[in-house]
């Protein structure tokens, strides 16, 4: 039987199938494993490397044979060796070196590069990255961090070496280029984040603008409706509209908008409960519960990020035949938000319903809400989903802007 890949390489060619091959499996095998086989691998063969000779006597064995030949060039040219053949020299001697052991020179660059993208991921970005105390932090633990460095550096290279400071060379080299590669990644990835944002807002505006056939005839029809419930005295069914007229004007306006005033989003998120509460059953079987506090401190907050996951609560959890619950707690303190959603799992009747139906709680909601908070709070929020046998929980924390 004709394997795949012999069936791409008739089909395509060699050079076809093999480009084909590296893009769908070798490249994300690679950039999926590359630092691990890079932390391992590195250290191993280093270890072997220098088991024959430390880097000590290797330092040690360089700078004399170097000493040797620069006395041998003295006596051949008399004192008149001037900085520019020193330069020259010292540059030929490091390409010689690095040309004659380009294994460990490779071994060494390549666990340097793990080891940038690992103290970016883990280091500089939870701290440099999430606010001012988090950046003085970095910068003081760092300091100590390059101090550390030359000490290691000093006792590895022996006093020949450190004669010339060369753990302190080192030392600073390995910090600038540790600080240059934090920078322009940071940089880099918040460009990123920009233009992304930028597209989704525009993506939003224009979808919006698809949607509103005509809002100012939709206002004015629950406005209408309004009046008319007044008249004929039905005050909950005023309440409800006047509720449902807020909610869509709050879409329609905040959606436009990169960040909002924490009050409006609470209030948009208590009128949308409320909805939920006029639409479902009043029934015993049926228990929602909400407790929203703020502290009334100023803070900015993405629009429309909370409720989609208040709308799987609802869409998910919520069945006119079983018992089932909705629990929502929200509290905004000191400029934290945490967010805490808990709904019931129904029993899954139907074998043939799809993921989405079948009461789990995970919906496309939850995946549009993660991609925002990367885009929005980068290192700035933690978003957990846990499910049992009969609760899916997701809670929430964010470290929102001070307004």
């Amino acid at each position: 039987m004709e394997t795949i890949l012999e069936k791409q390489v008739t089909e395509l060619g060699y050079r076809a199938a093999f480009t084909l091959w590296f893009q769908q499996t070798a490249r994300p095998f690679i950039a999926r494993w590359w630092i691990w086989f890079a932390l391992i691998g590195s250290p191993a063969y280093l270890t072997y490397y220098f088991s024959e000779r430390s880097l000590e006597e290797r330092i040690t064995e360089t700078l004399k044979r170097g000493d040797e030949q620069e006395k041998e060039a003295n006596q051949s040219k008399g004192n008149s060796v001037s900085l520019f053949y020193r330069s020259g020299y010292f540059v030929g001697r490091i390409v010689g070196i690095t040309l004659k052991a380009w294994r460990p020179v490779s071994a060494i660059l390549l666990l340097l590069v793990a080891r940038l993208r690992l103290q970016y991921q883990h280091f500089f970005q939870p701290l440099f990255e999430r606010d001012a105390s988090g950046r003085r932090v970095y910068l003081f633990l760092a300091f100590f961090g390059w101090l550390f460095l030359a000490f290691i550096f000093r006792i590895l290279i022996g006093d020949k070496g450190a004669e010339l400071d060369f753990d302190w060379s080192i030392a600073n080299t390995i910090m600038l280029i540790v600080l240059g590669y934090n920078l322009l990644t940071s940089w880099q990835n918040g460009r990123r984040r920009q233009l992304i944002l930028v597209q989704q807002r525009t993506q939003a505006e224009l979808d919006a603008l698809k949607a509103q056939v005509n809002p100012h005839f939709l206002f004015n029809s629950l406005n209408s409706i309004y009046g008319t419930a007044i008249v004929e005295d039905s005050p909950r069914t005023a309440e409800s509209i006047q509720q449902l007229s807020g909610i869509v004007r709050y879409v329609m306006e905040e959606s436009r908008l990169q960040t909002t005033d924490v009050r409006r989003e609470l209030r948009f998120i208590d009128d949308y409960v409320e909805l939920q509460r006029v639409r479902i059953p009043n029934q015993e079987n049926i228990q929602i519960t909400t407790d929203i506090e703020w502290d009334e401190k100023p803070a900015q907050i993405v629009p429309l990020l909370l409720n989609p996951l208040i709308e799987n609560a609802f869409k998910y959890g919520i069945s006119i035949q079983y018992p089932c619950f909705v629990r929502i707690q929200l509290r905004v303190q000191d400029g934290t938000l945490r967010m805490t959603t808990e709904n019931s799992i129904l029993p899954v009747v139907d074998s043939t319903r799809t993921d989405l139906e079948k009461g789990t709680g995970i919906g496309i909601g939850l995946t549009n809400v993660r991609q925002r908070l990367e885009l929005a709070y980068p290192g700035q929020h933690l978003l957990t989903v846990n499910e049992t046998d009969d609760v899916f929980l997701v809670d929430l924390t964010i470290k929102l802007s001070v307004a």
